[in-house]
């Protein structure tokens, strides 16, 4: 089912790769309706845009009104809004809209305008003042605020006033700002926010700054805090980036909008992990002595991957991990341990660095397992150890998982209790042992060793702590080990 109802006004790009057709992918990415209102066709690809008809006036207002007439709108997203006269309409229509995004387009990533120069004015004034979140990069908050921006001080200084113009809360793209980390900065009148990402060195931008407001509505769509909706956002565009197709088009090609939804949303602050390790401490600490068990004694270079940081690594006694959600990255950073925002596909660390990589239930959540164990591999010394955990395609909880999603829905009576809720395992692919062993020798791993726990019905394995077994049989939970 759908999460929330969106809509997006903006323009259409017949490349596919920005405009409304970004806007309606994104929705549909984050289990999100999406309604669309077209205010202009920028007549354009990935190299150029080479003419600019805007809709008549009387046409997008009948389209704003026979969309909310009839359908209920959670959140909305402003793009292209080419003239005044355009403007003029959306900022009446849309003024009732409480959580409004607006991107203010003004120049697309090829160069050519958006925004006509004499309608800037009508922006600032009129569309500026009704942003629940507005979502300018560095050129464009600088034509807002008046301000030039060239650092992170700058950049507030254009955050506060164009709050003061109006804007609920600012978001100042950092992707034209230069350093390895590409920072977003979010002002809501009383701090601010930083969100970090690594900077992803790409030609295939194409409708990012459209991908990312929508993402935003979304998430907003959902009932979703401004913060989280922003770090959510973040982490999407960042993973379209880095998975973006390279045979479209000859200059800034499009994003990979189809990223699968655990990898931006599965994410927890550590409170909330913290409750749900004490409402399912039994599943989760013999899942825990698992682990110990495979690792032994931790060794000074170790790394886990995407594994919940804030909760497991200090656990483990790991001090060091990479999150692909800033949000999460910074709240296990406060927790003392040392977080790098990044991708298992591109580990933030030189050749044979690491004495220990833990993936630990995180290999189901990845579009390409293989790829990060090959990572692992790589930034592995000689004798290094991989520690890999899985809830296995074999297991209770698969099945019963499976089922629940057949049924269409969670069913207390038939399905498992916690520590899995169905919403955390959507988009997940249960991996077989066989499988991911395979994987590892592929990669050049030896040795391989297998451990289990949770050899009860799942129903019921949340009342004792499992002593680990080794081999493999029929586990819910098994941890393989292996050595470069």
């Amino acid at each position: 089912m759908y999460e929330g109802r969106a809509l997006t006004i903006a323009g259409f790009d017949p490349s596919g790769g920005a405009g409304i057709q970004a806007d309606l992918k994104t929705f549909l990415a984050l289990k999100v309706y999406g309604a669309s209102v077209v205010t202009s066709v920028a007549v354009e690809n990935t190299r150029e845009v080479r003419d600019v008809f805007d809709i008549p006036v009387k046409i997008i207002e009948e389209q704003i009104d026979v969309v909310l007439d009839d359908i209920e709108i959670d959140a909305a997203k402003t793009g292209m809004l080419s003239s005044e006269e355009i403007i003029d309409l959306v900022a009446a229509k849309a003024n009732g809209i409480e959580r409004l995004v607006v991107d203010p387009v003004m120049v697309a990533k090829t160069g050519g305008r958006l925004l006509k120069k004499e309608a800037e004015r009508a922006m600032i004034e009129r569309i500026v003042p009704i942003s629940y979140v507005i979502t300018p990069n560095v050129p464009e908050a600088e034509v807002i605020s008046g301000i030039r921006v060239n650092d992170e001080k700058s950049a507030r200084e254009a955050a506060v006033r164009i709050h003061e113009l109006g804007a609920e809360n600012v978001v100042i793209k950092g992707g034209h700002l230069s350093g390895e980390m590409s920072s977003d900065l979010l002002y809501d009148g009383r701090e601010f926010t930083r969100f970090e990402g690594r900077r992803i060195d790409s030609r295939n931008t194409h409708g990012t700054g459209c991908t990312f407001s929508a993402a935003i509505a979304a998430s907003l769509a959902k009932g979703r805090a401004v913060d989280e909706s922003i770090s959510v956002a973040k982490s999407y565009v960042q993973k379209a980036i880095e998975l973006a197709p390279k045979n479209i088009g000859r200059g800034y090609g499009p994003l990979y909008h189809a990223v699968s939804a655990l990898h931006y949303e599965g994410v927890m602050a550590p409170t909330d992990y913290d409750s749900w390790f004490s409402k399912n401490r039994n599943v989760f600490a013999s899942e825990l002595q698992a682990l110990r068990r495979a690792i032994g004694e931790v060794p000074e270079r170790s790394v886990a991957v995407g594994s919940g940081t804030a909760l497991f690594e200090s656990e483990l006694g790991i001090r060091e991990g990479v999150e692909i959600s800033p949000y999460m990255a910074e709240k296990a950073s406060r927790r003392g341990v040392k977080t790098a925002v990044g991708s298992a596909y591109s580990l933030p660390y030189g050749d044979e660095s690491m004495d220990l990589v833990l993936f630990c239930t995180s290999l189901d959540y990845m579009e390409d397992p293989e790829r990060a164990i090959r990572e692992a591999h790589r930034v592995l010394s000689p004798g290094g150890a991989i520690v890999v955990s899985i809830l296995p395609r074999e297991g209770s909880y698969a099945m019963l998982y499976d089922l629940a999603r057949l049924q269409g829905g969670y069913d207390p009576e038939r399905s498992p209790r916690d520590p899995f809720p169905l919403a955390f395992l959507e988009g997940s692919e249960w991996l077989s042992v066989e499988r991911v062993e395979a994987v590892l020798e592929r990669a050049g791993f030896r040795d391989i060793e297998h451990t289990q726990t949770l050899t009860r019905h799942p129903r019921y394995s949340n009342d004792t702590v499992e002593d680990p077994q080794s081999g493999y049989d029929c586990g819910d939970y098994v941890v393989l080990r292996g050595f470069k």
